[in-house]
């Protein structure tokens, strides 16, 4: 196959890596290179055997770039990518797409005219774990869905400094949903399907010296009636990206950048009346979301929970290519689930049975 040759426009640190995913046999060939600094031109053509063009109309006019990597600052979006499908050339460009509705209307149309394929960088519906919750909603296994809920943040606050072009307040009007929220936005409708209205909050609540929002919360409503709600932060202690969607008959969340998913039926709350004791439910309730282990727990023998641990905690999960979600995750009873060490799984099995033991007491006595 011939591959699509293509121009990176902006060399910055995403710049380079969609240039070494291209690099990855996906039918791309970097070609060209231009930026507003010659030394970081010259740094990329070296590094990735391109040319190196002194500037976006040099790219536009050279026959032998097809296409267009766009990495630059989010308020030139617009008119690069009107610019690049009037002289032919195929667009894709990063998150967000544009800063306005109208803009996004009128690149939009300026594509679809030139008749150039137009891509936007939300790479984040397609991680493995999204797939596989896409499938389970599809597949009505979490039943109707009701609520999705998820938050997308970082700590890249603290290293933002007056300057930099991420800290003006045009360039980022809508603070860390400008771009990390974005990302999770464009998932929840992959999900969920399309956003009727929303109603958002953002302010300034950690970050000094630049000029920007640190912090949004923002309240979702769908064209099916479902709701949904997401929190997004630069200024967060560690990075955190998870996603839930609950469902009137399970519950399901993706946590670590969709390296892990989770499922939790409705039919295990059966069991929770014979368990009174808090300490015991947590345990069981955060660690043990399967219902082979909840049907063994209390249907069966304590020689079955201990079994199907065994059996499943070392093994590769689901058919239908669960290997995609991410090391350290197993299928017990048809279920994604995960127990984290050793320890905790002895534990698991000793609370199981001291259960299963109380139970068969319980019953003999009645």
């Amino acid at each position: 196959m011939t591959p699509v040759r293509v121009a990176a426009v902006g060399v910055g640190g995403w710049g380079r890596v969609l240039a070494d995913a291209a690099r990855k046999d996906t039918g791309l060939a970097i070609v060209a290179c231009t930026s507003r600094s010659a030394d970081n031109r010259a740094a990329f053509a070296k590094a990735y055997a391109c040319r190196d063009l002194p500037s976006f109309d040099a790219v536009l006019a050279d026959r032998d770039v097809e296409g267009v990597l766009v990495t630059t600052p989010h308020s030139v979006h617009a008119e690069q990518v009107v610019a690049a499908a009037e002289a032919g050339k195929h667009v894709f460009v990063d998150k967000p797409f544009t800063l306005t509705l109208a803009d996004a209307k009128r690149a939009t149309d300026a594509c679809r005219r030139a008749r150039v394929v137009l891509g936007v960088g939300h790479q984040r519906r397609r991680q493995a774990a999204h797939r596989a919750l896409k499938r389970l909603i599809d597949e009505g296994t979490l039943g109707r869905p009701t609520q999705i809920e998820g938050n997308f943040s970082a700590n890249i606050g603290f290293t933002l400094k007056p300057g930099m072009w991420r800290t003006v307040r045009a360039e980022t009007p809508g603070g860390p949903m400008t771009n990390l929220g974005i990302h999770h936005v464009d998932t929840y409708r992959y999900l969920l399907g399309p956003i009727v209205r929303v109603l958002a909050l953002v302010r300034r609540v950690a970050l000094t010296g630049v000029e920007i929002d640190d912090s949004t919360s923002v309240l979702f409503e769908f064209a099916s009636g479902s709701l949904g709600y997401l929190g997004t932060s630069w200024v967060h202690a560690n990075r955190t990206a998870t996603i839930t969607v609950h469902g009137t008959e399970a519950q399901a969340w993706s946590e670590e950048d969709g390296a892990r998913l989770f499922l939790a039926r409705r039919a295990f709350q059966v069991g929770r009346q014979l368990v009174t004791n808090p300490a015991i439910w947590r345990v069981l309730e955060h660690k043990l979301y399967f219902d082979e282990l909840y049907d063994a727990l209390f249907y069966r023998p304590a020689v079955a929970v201990s079994a199907a641990l065994r059996r499943n905690v070392e093994e590769p999960v689901v058919e239908r290519s669960l290997d995609e979600i991410g090391s350290g995750t197993i299928q017990v009873g048809g279920e994604v689930a995960r127990v984290q060490s050793g320890l905790l799984r002895m534990y698991a099995v000793a609370i199981a049975f001291a259960v299963c033991v109380l139970v068969v007491v319980f019953v003999a006595v009645r």
